[in-house]
């Protein structure tokens, strides 16, 4: 799985919250999204606009997301409620779990990634989040437990074998 647009993961989390926002939008809506990075802050800007029949006014808003301290990153995980949803299997399984951490860091302008670690051909993968700190560098997040975890392709997580560590940035 190569990362090809950077800004994709992203962009798909901003366009869902326009998309909430929107309410009853047809599919007749145009979203455009553009990105800038500049040192340790990403700047996004959207516009969601349709025609009158989706009832929709036009919409402009730029977010700014940085990557937080360490203490701002503790802040965040000692409040962040997504370890307390139900683990509901092929339902709500650790993809969803990182993604909501993500989604939650992305409304208090932090900057987080989708980790995805591969445990080998037909062994599966598990989700988790990544912060890169701007005094203590990347950290890991298992979103599940909200506990800050060490991983490395080679290693072993949760008792298996980390084939690669897929991050998207």
């Amino acid at each position: 799985m190569k990362k090809k647009y950077p800004f994709l993961f992203i962009a798909i989390l901003l366009a869902s919250l326009f998309i909430s926002e929107a309410g009853n939008a047809h599919a007749n809506t145009l979203l455009s999204i553009s990105g800038e990075v500049n040192g340790p802050t990403i700047s996004l800007t959207a516009a969601a606009s349709a025609n009158a029949t989706a009832g929709i006014v036009s919409t402009n808003r730029t977010v700014t997301l940085k990557n937080p301290t360490f203490q701002e990153l503790k802040n965040f995980v000692l409040t962040d409620p997504t370890h307390r949803h139900a683990f509901i299997p092929n339902e709500y399984e650790c993809r969803s779990v990182a993604t909501d951490m993500i989604n939650n860091a992305f409304h208090q302008g932090l900057l987080a990634v989708f980790v995805l670690i591969c445990y080998g051909p037909g062994l599966g993968q598990h989700a988790v989040v990544a912060f890169n700190t701007i005094d203590r560098g990347l950290i890991y997040i298992e979103p599940q437990t909200n506990a800050a975890i060490t991983i490395k392709a080679g290693g072993t997580y949760q008792g298996m074998k980390i084939d690669q560590i897929l991050i998207d940035w």
